[in-house]
């Protein structure tokens, strides 16, 4: 556990103090699981002016997927948030900012688009175009397996397929700046602690 506090402590930070120029009242992070194999880690920052959350998938399980699946799982992701300009979803990670007042229900809308994601046909077309419309105008720095090559060479089952391997154990939760631990530890469990990846994740994924 001390391995995983350790790696994930520079994003805590960045979360942490993006927005804040204090270098005091950064609290020790407090690392727990949820029922459901989730691993949360908590930092609070009192001198932060708002609260962070990241959502990052466990690199080390996903060794095998397809290049550029990742990224264009992110583009249709982002399909379902575009009334919601607190949340994005980039590279290996999904992020939220908001203000600690709005932090447990803007966590719970976050967590709603993780857990119910619609991937259909008309979603997977449009993200895709834009993804790829993104790399020929090289507005962000992308990884460099994503190409319009490999993207153009993911079907819509290759991304249905890579969502479905997604379950809590395999992904990290961080939540750090204004916030009080107990009340974030309660707005975790609220927002992801009933996710349990099965057969209703997959139905989902694969409606029309």
């Amino acid at each position: 556990m001390n391995k995983i506090k350790t790696t994930l402590l520079t994003s805590l930070i960045l979360l942490s103090f993006l927005n804040s120029n204090a270098q005091n009242g950064l609290k020790e992070p407090v690392t727990f699981k949820l029922k459901n194999g989730m691993t949360i880690i908590v930092s609070e920052n009192s001198r932060s002016e708002k609260a962070f959350s990241s959502f990052t998938l466990d690199a080390k399980a996903f060794q095998n997927k397809k290049d550029g699946v990742v990224e264009l799982l992110n583009a249709v992701l982002n399909e379902g948030v575009q009334k919601n300009d607190h949340i994005s979803f980039k590279d290996n990670s999904g992020k939220l900012a908001t203000t600690a007042v709005d932090f447990d229900a803007e966590l719970t809308a976050f967590a709603s688009n993780i857990e119910n994601a619609q991937i259909d046909q008309k979603t997977f077309n449009i993200a895709k175009a834009k993804l790829i419309a993104s790399l020929k105008l090289q507005d962000y720095d992308y990884d460099q397996t994503v190409t319009e090559n490999s993207i153009n060479a993911l079907s819509l089952a290759d991304v249905q397929d890579f969502y479905n391997e997604i379950t809590p154990a395999k992904t990290y939760l961080t939540i750090a700046g204004d916030v009080n631990v107990n009340d974030a530890k309660n707005s975790a469990k609220k927002a992801f602690g009933n996710w349990n990846k099965g057969e209703n994740n997959t139905i989902a994924s694969l409606s029309k």
